[in-house]
């Protein structure tokens, strides 16, 4: 369970987020990625570095240094978290969603011009077609996951959910 709180870190996140599309270092992290600060970001790699969500892909000697390429953790051995485990990470989840939230309608920015909502749909899938249906969610969303320099192009916080619907 401690490596999914880690991960549900809004900074870690969006660090996860980034590697998700591929290695990077932390210097190609800050330059896409400029509000999270060097010192900051280096800290939180080190967090999903120690809690074994990312893993070294590969290490350069750079001018003296050592630049470390960082990736996703293939690593796949999981303990099953307990259900007070999960209703705890899940209120952890919310927390951070709600956070986004207020902040977002905190902001100073007209409301009525930036493209937000939510929405909850029930669709009917069998577990292969789950399978293909979040595999086209994550191809359509990795080309996105980083900045690409467009003057109108803006981040936006994509929070999903998915659970078995139980018939009352």
């Amino acid at each position: 369970m401690a490596n999914l709180e880690v991960a549900l870190h809004p900074v870690r996140m969006k660090i996860l987020s980034y590697l998700f599309s591929e290695p990077s270092t932390p210097q190609q992290i800050h330059k896409d990625l400029p509000e999270i600060a060097p010192a900051t970001l280096y800290r939180h790699i080190k967090a999903l570095l120690d809690a074994g969500l990312i893993e070294v892909e590969q290490e350069n000697q750079k001018r003296g240094a050592i630049e470390v390429t960082y990736r996703l953790s293939r690593a796949t051995s999981q303990p099953e978290p307990s259900p007070d485990e999960l209703k705890k990470l899940f209120n952890v989840y919310l927390a951070g969603v709600l956070n986004s939230f207020d902040r977002f309608l905190d902001s100073n920015r007209e409301k009525e011009s930036y493209r937000h909502g939510f929405s909850k749909a029930i669709f009917y899938a069998t577990p292969n077609q789950l399978d293909e249906f979040q595999k086209k969610v994550l191809e359509a969303i990795k080309p996105l996951l980083k900045p690409s320099g467009e003057t109108q192009q803006m981040a936006y916080e994509l929070s999903t959910i998915l659970l078995p619907v139980v018939e009352e």
